[in-house]
């Protein structure tokens, strides 16, 4: 608790008071000088005069005033002013025990006086002199301990100072010493190199053998634990278990100085030892080596990696960087000298900036150069445009893969209705076209309809779709038609208003082809064509592109 200026000051004041009403009561009672009396150990009274007595502890004389002295235990007598001899009251004579006893009580209550006077001194006020320092009651000077550092950082620095100081002090030459062995390296106190290996005795920790044995002690625990396991297992009849057990070797069959009769690993096979080997006992050992053939899980699943889809910017920025790649290799090379540097490509419209002065010296020479360069850039341009062209059977092979789809998985059939066939361009159209497109399926021709059947990719079926459709004009194959019968060309033009020359009955998928080619059939009559389709196991297609055109016939009229 901290105290103000003006609660200090009263504070000094105040104890200035006390020390100067106790001098007044000191001197009070020494111009009396009567009525005191000192107790002596053991209630032992010394008459002086006026009346005082003083206590005797252990012989110790007390001066009093006047010159008195104080008579000592033991029947001693203390001199009086003017030579006079008081002689001391009668006492007991004490032993030497009993005077032991009586020092020890005088030294037991001396001590505990002083402690009493040292927590009242304590409690005593802090007197500050005139030049500032700190004075106790009795005007001693008071000494401050200084606080010692407690952070952590402060005593390791102050440690690190006391091992530095008593690493500097001087180290005690031992060779002077009876003891000092000259075969003895003594180990370096400042370190040593590592992995260098001194002569210098080398001390285990305490504890250090206690630890091994106790190791040891536990493997052979757990090892004579092992063999007890063994033996119930082989009277358990547990064989895997006792196979095992017996199996295991020994620490003495691991020491490579002894050579057992029988190794671990044939003890079991071999129960008679090597000397009983033969053929006629073991005919399934033999010199041969078996290797068996691996095969996959039943249950295993072939992953095959999914093939990467790039889209055509992808496609670009690959083209990009892999050029840039081999444009850098070739400088790279260049610079190196292993090939030589391509010529400048000179052009009639940089003949200038690329020759300079050269061009001008004999332009016409130049110009013959120049324009034998450029023909000669467009040969090789030709020649390797040449070299990787396709041939002929590459193009078809090319054209046919392209062509070819996956149908594991179903085909794609479509069924269209016809009006007339009789055009032979439209029945080469139909023909050529399902052939390239690697369509099969049949095209049944008759008089009173016309069926075409094609099977194959959905690719396919969408171009052949689209040829039927759209690309082929059949109002020729109607106006054909009309010529023959002798029609006008109202009734030409009704019919061909009237009815589609072309419809797309049907399209689906369908398990499995049932064709193995494209082929134009035409039949005399209806039933024959439906029983070509039946046998087929189509006879549904004929029959739907048939009642279909008997609806579009009867919605028409």
């Amino acid at each position: 608790m901290s105290l103000t200026p003006a609660q200090i000051k009263a504070l000094i004041e105040r104890k200035k008071q006390e020390v100067e009403a106790k001098k007044r009561e000191f001197r009070t009672k020494q111009s009396h000088g009567g009525g005191i009396t000192t107790p002596l150990p053991s209630g032992v009274t010394t008459p002086l005069p006026g009346g005082i007595q003083t206590p005797l502890p252990g012989g110790i004389r007390t001066p009093l005033p006047g010159g008195i002295r104080t008579p000592l235990p033991g029947g001693i007598r203390t001199p009086l002013p003017g030579g006079l001899q008081t002689p001391l009251p009668s006492q007991p004579q004490l032993n030497s025990l009993q005077l032991q006893n009586l020092q020890d009580r005088v030294q037991a209550q001396l001590a505990q006086q002083r402690r009493q006077q040292g927590q009242h001194k304590k409690s005593l006020g802090v007197i500050m002199s005139s030049s500032g320092v700190m004075l106790d009651a009795e005007g001693n000077e008071i000494k401050l301990q200084r606080r010692a550092p407690e952070l952590s950082v402060n005593v390791r620095a102050k440690q690190h100072e006391e091992l530095t100081k008593l690493s500097q002090t001087a180290v005690e030459d031992v060779t002077a010493q009876p003891y000092y062995d000259e075969s003895v390296i003594v180990k370096s106190k400042t370190g040593r190199r590592r992995g260098f290996q001194t002569d210098a005795f080398r001390f285990k920790e305490p504890g250090y053998y206690k630890h091994v044995a106790e190791r040891q002690r536990a493997s052979e625990k757990l090892e004579k634990l092992q063999n007890e396991i063994a033996k119930k297992a082989q009277k358990t009849h547990i064989s895997s278990v006792a196979k095992l057990a017996f199996i295991a070797p020994k620490k003495e069959e691991l020491i490579p100085s002894i050579v057992p009769d029988v190794e671990w690993w044939d003890q079991v096979v071999l129960e008679g030892g090597y000397d009983n080997i033969g053929r006629d006992s073991y005919p399934e050992i033999t010199s041969l080596v078996q290797h068996p053939l691996e095969f996959d899980a039943p249950n295993a699943k072939k992953t095959e990696p999914l093939p990467v889809y790039l889209t055509k910017k992808e496609f670009k920025k690959m083209r990009r960087r892999r050029r840039k790649a081999e444009h850098e290799e070739k400088q790279e090379k260049i610079r190196l000298g292993l090939i030589e540097p391509p010529a400048p490509k000179v052009k009639i419209s940089n003949l200038m900036r690329v020759l300079g002065t050269e061009a001008v010296q004999d332009p016409t020479k130049i110009e013959a150069m120049v324009r034998e360069q450029m023909q000669l850039r467009q040969q090789a341009h030709q020649e390797h445009n040449e070299k990787n062209k396709l041939t002929k059977e590459q193009r078809s092979a090319k054209r046919a893969k392209k062509l070819e789809e996956d149908v594991e998985g179903g085909v794609t059939v479509a069924v269209f209705r016809v009006r007339s066939l009789r055009n032979e361009s439209h029945k080469f159209k139909v023909d050529k076209n399902a052939k390239q497109l690697n369509l099969t399926g049949v095209a049944v021709m008759t008089d009173g309809a016309n069926v075409i059947v094609v099977e194959g990719g959905p690719k396919s079926i969408k171009k052949y779709k689209r040829l039927l459709m759209h690309r082929i004009k059949w109002q020729a194959d109607a106006a054909y038609m009309n010529d023959e019968d002798d029609e006008d060309d109202e009734d030409a033009d009704d019919a061909g208003t009237k009815l589609d020359d072309c419809q797309l009955v049907w399209e689906g998928m369908a398990l499995r082809p049932s064709f193995r080619d494209f082929r134009m059939k035409l039949f005399a009559s209806e039933a024959l064509a439906r029983e070509f389709m039946d046998k087929r196991k189509c006879a549904q297609y004929w029959d739907l592109s048939l009642t279909s055109s008997v609806v579009q016939a009867a919605n028409a009229d």
